[in-house]
This record gives structure tokens, sequence and C-alpha cells, in this order.
């Protein structure tokens, strides 16, 4: 048994029809994609509600998805990737309960095992069943289907109530401002903090206004030149092109000399990296969500030990997505100031295209399906 609005087939007494086709971007095998019809997913145990997609935005990771860049991500191909999204209830299993066809939501990926040690302490995010679909873990979008689709069924723990105050297209951003939150929180920043965002992409520029919110008095922010003067638009108070020689000169002008109390790293290029120890003072936090295309890099160790610095890394958020719907419902956070282009899906293309060569100063490209 399950709740639904719809029916799958022809409508009926007021009833509108489930489609058994929808249209979804298929990825048939690294680096060749398309929209294709696919049959329309159904509910299980696990993935127990189905979902309209209404916007989906593009996020730097998908490239790497697209082309298989990432080992796991996906784990097979064909696959169909997306997973920054907002939608609307279609259907729910007789097991869900606070969500009801017709709800607006938003969604985060991860979904862990719900049984493993850190799971059961709260940190999904740190699934120790990683990838293993037969334990119940997901990560929508990387490891199960996402929402390049018409539809999408998803784990109910994924989804939250999207307020009416939101729209769509910020609403399929509330989860990488949840990234940025819980970048911001594992940094430790105090009150009056003087803080470095490093790389002002899209997580670099929602950090800057996290860590706002949680306190910071002085946001320093390295990135490119057009991005930053988005981020002082954002409110940072100070901005350095990363393409200075004098990078770290800069930063210690800016805090007597010192450098800053927490570092935010969301570049994760081979030199950032190592900057972001250089520029933090002695007894401050780097707090790191970038990736580097490789997975070891050098660091100066002995000031990481010697000044008591702490490197903190940062897998995505957990519980971190009703925190992040507040910030953007209450206005402490903008997000809709980062989507600079909107596409219907049928435009994938074109939309996938403007955001990897950053046309016309892209920065969050959204699709509405």
């Amino acid at each position: 048994m399950c709740r639904s609005e719809f029916y799958r087939g022809m409508s009926t007494h007021g009833q509108t029809a489930l489609p058994s086709e929808m249209d979804a971007l298929v990825v048939e095998e690294a680096g060749e994609w398309s929209i294709e019809t696919v049959d329309t997913p159904e509910i299980d145990q696990t993935d127990n509600v189905l979902c309209k997609v209404e916007t989906v935005s593009i996020c730097g990771t998908d490239p790497k998805i697209f082309h298989g860049d990432v080992d796991g991500w996906p784990p097979s191909f064909p696959f169909t990737p997306g997973h920054e999204w907002a939608g609307t209830v279609v259907e729910t299993g007789d097991d869900v309960s606070r969500l009801s066809p017709g709800d607006r939501v938003f969604a985060e990926t991860h979904h862990g095992c719900g049984y493993c040690e850190n799971c059961r302490n709260g940190k999904y995010n740190l699934c120790e069943n990683y990838g293993d679909f037969d334990s119940g873990h997901r990560q929508i979008g990387h490891t199960s289907s996402g929402a390049y689709a018409e539809y999408i069924a998803a784990p109910a723990d994924t989804l939250y109530h999207l307020p009416e105050s939101i729209s769509f297209t910020e609403g399929a951003l509330l989860d990488v401002n949840a990234i940025a939150l819980y970048l911001a929180e594992r940094g430790n920043i105090g009150p009056a903090a003087n803080v470095a965002v490093i790389g002002t992409g899209t997580v670099g520029l929602l950090a800057i206004q996290n860590a706002k919110a949680l306190g910071a008095g002085n946001v320093i922010a390295i990135g490119s030149e057009d991005r930053n003067a988005v981020g002082a638009d954002l409110g940072a108070d100070h901005t350095i092109p990363y393409t200075d020689d004098d990078v770290v000169e800069q930063v210690l002008s800016l805090t007597d000399g010192v450098g800053v109390d927490v570092t935010l790293e969301a570049a994760g290029t081979s030199s950032s990296f190592s900057q972001a120890v250089t520029i933090t003072r002695k007894g401050g936090t780097v707090s790191l969500d970038g990736i580097p295309k490789n997975n070891h890099q050098e660091i100066p160790m002995a000031d990481l030990v010697t000044e008591e610095i702490e490197f903190r890394g940062c897998r995505a958020h957990a519980n971190r997505a009703e925190a992040s719907a507040r910030l953007v419902e209450n206005e402490t956070v903008d997000v809709s100031a980062l989507v600079t282009h909107e596409f219907s899906f049928d435009e994938f293309e074109t939309a996938y295209e403007t955001f990897v060569e950053r046309r016309d100063g892209a920065i969050k490209v959204a699709l509405h399906v």
C-alpha cells in the first residue's frame, strides 16, 4: 500500500495519471550522455518516496561523475546523476508518516545504513557501509539514481519540508548551503574571529555568509577576481586574488601579523592546502571541504604539529539541512545570488556548457524540469 495523488496508468475519478515513462538524463558510459525516455521509478522499502523534480542545479562534482573521474561515482553505467534538487512529493510508502503527496520538499544526498556505529551516532555522512546497497546506504546522484529526471525515488529521511517562502530554485541549493554551514561549524568560529575562505566557488561564497552567521568579525575571501566581487557583495570584508604572489603576506597584514583564527578551504587545489596552514595562526583551525584530484598532497606538517593547528576534514554534512533552510528563510544567507543562469530541462546541453565553461560569469546553473 502507498499514498498518492497520482495513479499509474490512465487518469480516473479526478486523479492525475502518473506516467509509466519519463525523461531522464542517462550517462551511457563515461563521457557520453543524452536525455532519454526511461521507466518512471517505483518506490520500495528504502527509496520510499516518489517526487516530481521541479528544479535541479548543476554541481561542480557532476562533470566528474559524467566522466567517471571518481572511483565508485557512479558504481556502474548507465547512470542518472543529479543531487542538488527540490520538488513535490507524489507518492509515499505506507511506512512514511511525516510526508504526504503534494508536500514541497528539498533533499540532501546522504542516506546511511542506519545501524553502523557512525550512523547510530548521527554521522550518517560517514556511514561504514558506504556504497553497499544491500545495507540500505544511498548517496543520491552519486551511488544511486539522481535528479536529472522528471521523477526520483528517494529515502524519506533525505527529504525535508520546503518553506513556502523559499522557491524550488533556492530549495535546490539548500543542501550545498548545509555543506557550507558544516564547513564553517567545523572551523570552530568564535565571536569576532578572523576567518579566511580559500576558494570563491559555490561552497566558498556560501561559507562566507555562514561564517558571518556564526559570528566571524573579519572574513577574507581568496579566489578569482570576478567571484571575489560576488563574495564582497555577500559579506566578505576583504578579498585577495588567488593569483597574487603575496597572498600570505596580505593575510598577515590584515590580521596584525598573526594569521587568521580559522581557514575554510573550499578550493581543493594543491597550493590551497599548504596555503591554508601558512595563513592560520598558532592554535587555529583549518576546515577543509575541497577534494584534491590527487590524494597525496604536500603540507607543512611540522607547522601543524608545533603550532597546534587543527586540520579538520568535512564530508558533506549530517543533520544540517533544516538549519540551512532556516538561515535562508530568515535571509541570513542568500542562495539566490548564486543562481546566474536558468534553463528548461530539455536545454541541458546548453546549461551544462554554460556551467563548465563559466559563460557570462556562471556560478550556479538551474534546470527547471
